[in-house]
């Protein structure tokens, strides 16, 4: 705790302006060490903004010059959009194909050969089936049930499950079992209380199909389709009984092709409460190949497969079946039989005639077929989009798209451009050095705007003639004037291999600092005549520095002098412990700590002292005051 400070109560001192005047001196190397870190504090602060040009600059030669699709891109005309059409692939070459005799691939395709709803009245209509409700609930509405012999679903059961249940407080009437498509329940239905049988419901005080509104006492109402339990009276609470029934299921695989001619299969397990619908939407979300759907309209299902083309060149050349297979041990299918829900009760019984067919065509005299109607060739991906008459040709021009590429290669060079012109600036800023950061009190006493010029100043030239950012300007000047070895690695060509043959060269005014320039018509002449030589000027990999392209020895020089920055100046992942001059931070910071720490001790001192004073002082008036009111009195005694 801080003593009581007196101030020149005794002395008429100002003692505090005394004391302040004082520490204003002591204070003067502590200002100046604080100037030092915030100088150092600036200089750190633009090294990173010049690693974050680099940076930029770096990824954008990787966005742009190290991508064939920007460097090799090509254009792709066609005589007859309607007919062909095309893309081409960096790699593809300037070429041009001719394409005639088209005939499209189709996809393979069943359909119902007649509706697959049960038909009645006078006259007959048929009662179309509620494809969103459950198939269990629907089983008795197709009309392969009025066949001769009728097709009925073929249903698969599960074991007989058993569900328990418990009547809540105040007891309940209505329950839900796990499962729908019920069937098979076990009689008698008992209810319990503890151990002891309250009440048991037999097969003929259950009422199994849609639930009515009135329900009768002593009755059990069960919906087959939803599982759901209404009892005609309430189950007491704690009341407990359970239900035994088998489950109904739909189980089938579908079979397709694939390009080898190979047979796939695919299995599916179809709950009966689910709808045709919902059981459509399944097979379609799956990786089984094909499109299901009903039309209400037709009263039809259609299955299309997703693929064109055909696959299957064995037996009956079905591309699309729906089938149950028995397998072995070992998974290998010993048998195969058509599944009667698919081919009977939705009558998708055979492909429709000319569909799964391959696309046949000529191109460039060369009659050929292919599954799809996309299909790529010589790096162009062709799209064929109708049949072709006799006479109807359409022709695909493939070559270098160069306004593009020009337009790339510029803004590469515009980069670059910015990149030297705001390194040389940082290299050649002038630098004010009266102009020093500025203390506590002299900003006190400065408007804001004069703080920012004064520190605009301040700031100004601290990475004048920097020795990282000058080699560092220097590297990459030098590899962009470098030629690059022409050779097979490189796949240059000894005419383009190097900027000044592609009419890039360095600016007549030497206060640019290196920037570059684009003769844009020679550059052009360039492209056209050897596109690929062009981009391995750029891009070429080979094992040394002669046989590196431009981008990637601009990349590695980039990469080194980040490094060299990192490695002074740090990043903002980076602690004061981590870079050379966050190190020199950390001391100086030290240094400051410390140094305030006597100021503080020293200031103590010098008012412990002149407190002292004071207190003397003021012991010395009291006694003055004592000899004077004596000397007073003896006065008047005489």
């Amino acid at each position: 705790m801080n003593s009581i400070r007196f101030s020149g109560l005794a002395s008429g001192l100002d003692t505090q302006s005394i004391v302040d005047s004082m520490m204003k001196a002591e204070r003067l190397p502590l200002d100046r060490i604080k100037q030092k870190k915030q100088v150092v504090e600036w200089q750190r602060d633009n090294y990173r903004d010049m690693n974050k040009l680099l940076k930029e600059f770096d990824t954008f030669i990787f966005d742009n010059i190290y991508k064939q699709s920007k460097m090799l891109k090509r254009t792709v005309t066609s005589s007859n959009t309607e007919f062909v059409t095309a893309t081409a692939s960096a790699e593809a070459g300037n070429v041009s194909y001719s394409i005639s005799n088209v005939t499209l691939a189709t996809a393979a395709r069943r359909q119902s050969s007649t509706g697959i709803s049960k038909v009645e009245g006078t006259p007959p209509s048929p009662v179309k089936i509620d494809s969103t409700k459950s198939l269990w609930s629907q089983k008795n509405n197709f009309a392969s049930l009025q066949q001769d012999p009728p097709v009925l679903i073929p249903w698969k059961q599960t074991e007989v499950i058993t569900n328990n249940f418990s009547s809540p407080t105040n007891g309940a009437n209505e329950f839900q079992l796990t499962k729908g498509a019920v069937s098979d329940i076990t009689f008698p239905i008992a209810i319990k209380n503890g151990a002891t049988e309250v009440k048991a419901y037999q097969s003929t005080d259950v009422i199994i199909g849609e639930i009515p509104t009135t329900r009768a006492a002593g009755k059990v109402y069960i919906d087959d389709s939803s599982g759901k339990i209404v009892f005609g009276d309430i189950i007491e609470e704690g009341h407990t009984f359970e239900v035994k029934f088998k489950h109904n299921y739909i189980d089938f695989e579908v079979k397709t092709y694939n390009e080898a001619g190979q047979s796939q299969y695919k299995n599916f397990s179809i709950d009966g409460s689910t709808s045709l619908i919902n059981m459509f939407s399944t097979i379609n979300r799956s990786n089984a190949g094909i499109n299901i759907f009903y039309d209400s309209s037709s009263d039809k299902v259609v299955a299309n497969r997703t693929d064109t083309g055909n696959f299957n060149t064995t037996g009956d050349g079905s591309e699309i079946n729906f089938v149950n297979v028995t397998r072995d041990a070992n998974g290998a299918i010993t048998s195969e039989t058509n599944n009667s829900f698919f081919t009977s009760v939705l009558r998708l019984s055979a492909d429709v005639p000319g569909t799964g067919t391959d696309a046949r065509f000529t191109i460039n005299g060369l009659e050929t077929t292919r599954k799809s109607n996309t299909f790529t060739m010589n790096d162009v991906t062709f799209t064929l989009k109708k049949n072709s008459t006799g006479s109807e040709i359409s022709t695909i021009n493939i070559k270098s798209d160069t306004d593009e590429i020009v337009k790339n290669i510029k803004d590469f060079f515009d980069k670059y451009n910015e990149l030297v012109g705001k390194i040389n600036g940082k290299i050649k800023e002038e630098r004010f050095t009266t102009f020093t950061p500025l203390t506590d009190e002299q900003r006190a006493g400065m408007k804001e705007k004069e703080i920012e010029q004064w520190e605009e100043k301040a700031k100004s030239g601290l990475l004048r003639r920097d020795s990282l950012l000058t080699s560092g300007l220097s590297k990459l000047r030098m590899d962009m004037y470098a030629e690059v070895t022409a050779n097979a690695t490189t796949r240059t060509n000894s005419k383009y291999n190097q900027l000044t043959e592609l009419g890039i060269k360095t600016t007549k005014d030497y206060l640019d600092g290196g920037k570059l320039e684009i003769d844009e018509e020679k550059l052009k002449a360039a492209l056209e005549a050897d596109p690929e030589a062009v981009y391995q000027l750029f891009m070429a990999d080979g094992p040394n520095y002669q046989q590196q392209g431009l981008a990637r020895r601009l990349r590695s020089s980039i990469s080194d002098t980040m490094k060299k920055i990192e490695e002074k100046a740090g990043n903002s992942f980076k602690t004061d412990h981590g870079y050379s001059m966050g190190k020199d931070l950390l001391r100086m910071k030290s240094s400051i700590d410390s140094f305030e720490d006597r100021l503080r001790n020293k200031e103590k001192r010098y008012w412990e002292q002149y407190t002292s004073m004071e207190k003397a002082m003021q012991k010395m008036n009291d006694q003055s005051s004592q000899l004077m009111a004596q000397l007073g009195s003896m006065m008047g005694s005489k």
